[in-house]
């Protein structure tokens, strides 16, 4: 199956894509994250992104999503959990029509390695974004070698960063 991978960052695309070669899927990442905050943090993952994927043999994209339309499709919760769903909702939704637009077949996300995601809240999100682009989704719980991850991550050298990237979670020292 040919699918595309939405990655947060490269130590979390590190564990889901040796999966899902090994289940022999051809894969493409595509980093949809206008959340990250500030501006300098999100070029430092992109960079970190795109130079570990050329290392991993991996095509990458970057989606030109503005942080000021992550942020108006956030507003309307700015609590967690809410504030959670409503940017899983909003980059899901984006991932799913990067899918459909280019042809994949399925679209997935590195938000299911990690642990302190609402994992739950991903799914949901990925329910409807599949549903509203008419795309389907790969679900893989991908918690089970988030240490492999960050072994990975550690031996490639790659930075690791402390939050989940928004200006709130930042702040919430999360």
């Amino acid at each position: 199956m040919k699918v595309l991978l939405h990655s947060c960052c490269a130590p979390c695309a590190t564990y889901p894509l040796h999966l899902l070669r090994c289940g022999g899927h051809l894969v493409q990442g595509v980093f949809i994250n206008p959340n990250i905050y500030p501006e300098g943090e999100e070029a430092k993952r992109w960079d970190v992104y795109r130079d570990w994927a050329g290392t991993a043999d991996l095509t990458v994209v970057r989606a030109d999503v503005s942080h000021r339309e992550w942020l108006d499709a956030v507003s309307g919760d700015l609590e967690k959990p809410g504030r959670c769903f409503l940017c899983y909702r909003f980059r899901m939704r984006k991932a799913a029509a990067a899918a459909k637009a280019e042809g994949f077949d399925c679209f997935t996300t590195t938000l299911l390695i990690s642990p302190y995601q609402d994992h739950d809240a991903v799914i949901r999100a990925m329910e409807e974004a599949s549903d509203a682009e008419g795309v389907p989704y790969l679900y893989q719980d991908f918690r089970p070698g988030y240490r492999r991850s960050r072994e990975m991550a550690r031996g490639a050298h790659l930075y690791m960063q402390k939050y989940c990237g928004c200006e709130f979670s930042l702040r919430e020292g999360l």
